[in-house]
């Protein structure tokens, strides 16, 4: 789907993307990970066709041009812009007249509900939160159904009910077979539903045992404990992967959760995430890791 060779983009005497060769197939769910001002989005930026590479080449779907791929790929840039005076629901029909890609409205409604925008879709956009503009974006690139899926940031300061809800579209995408390429700054983000990823340090590809935000992961040094009722079958996965994202060491049994986390700050959040699944908790502890072990 997407193939690079030696792909290379110069500002002056800063090398923003150094010599990247690589390869994301068909049905994959490929993770870019990188901390900021690493190359990830003008990587991005290049395969979106908004900037040229300074050497090296790329192909897209075996395609001659972007052109003739548009149509077939959905794209979510790190800052989406959107029309704040329109409602969620006339946002959508409205990029999508310009696309010529116009559907139902009950096509949107559903699209909004598979973001998990459905309550808002006649809320001004402008009103909304950055984890909704960011759902909003997802919903605007998977509008027409794209084989292709390309994602920059699409975790980046958002909360946590919004983690939730793009993961669980990204899983589905997965399961329906579509190829996905995104970035994020964490591996945490990704672990749970990449099938592949690639790390970028200084536009250059490394060794995860190398790269900086993969040395930083097993800092957590709290043990956060919740009780709680038991998780639905059909939650546990969406909760699952959720948490993998904020924290490691994750243990999940019929009553009770536990994980290691670098803050009690994250505790707030990741109550929210049991409570969005409808699972009602009733007890958290948290203390320090090694006091534990």
């Amino acid at each position: 789907m997407l193939h690079t060779k030696e792909l290379t983009k110069k500002y002056r005497t800063k090398v923003a993307i150094d010599h990247i060769t690589l390869d994301v197939n068909r049905g994959d769910i490929f993770g870019l990970i990188g901390p900021k001002g690493s190359g990830k989005t003008t990587f991005f930026n290049i395969i979106t066709g908004i900037c040229r590479p300074t050497s090296g080449t790329f192909t897209m779907m075996d395609m001659p041009s972007l052109k003739k791929v548009r149509q077939h790929i959905g794209v979510l840039p790190e800052y989406t812009d959107l029309y704040e005076g329109l409602t969620a629901l006339e946002h959508l029909a409205y990029l999508s007249k310009i696309t010529g890609t116009r559907q139902k409205t009950s096509d949107y409604e559903g699209l909004l509900e598979f973001v998990g925008l459905d309550h808002y879709h006649q809320e001004k956009v402008g009103s909304f939160t950055p984890g909704m503009k960011k759902r909003l974006g997802m919903a605007q690139a998977i509008a027409h159904r794209p084989e292709f899926v390309l994602l920059d940031e699409p975790f980046a300061d958002i909360d946590a009910d919004s983690i939730l809800h793009i993961q669980q579209v990204i899983d589905t995408l997965k399961h329906e077979g579509k190829t996905v390429f995104l970035t994020a700054d964490r591996p945490r983000f990704t672990n749970s539903i990449c099938t592949k990823t690639a790390f970028i340090s200084e536009g250059k590809l490394v060794s995860p045992h190398t790269h900086p935000q993969e040395k930083t992961i097993t800092s957590s040094n709290i043990r956060a404990t919740f009780k709680h009722a038991w998780i639905d079958d059909e939650v546990k996965p969406v909760l699952t992967q959720y948490l993998q994202t904020v924290g490691t060491d994750l243990v999940i049994s019929d009553d009770e959760t536990s994980l290691l986390i670098r803050s009690e700050a994250q505790v707030p959040a990741i109550i929210r995430a049991f409570v969005k699944c409808k699972v009602d908790i009733y007890r958290v502890t948290a203390e320090d890791a090694m006091s534990s072990s």
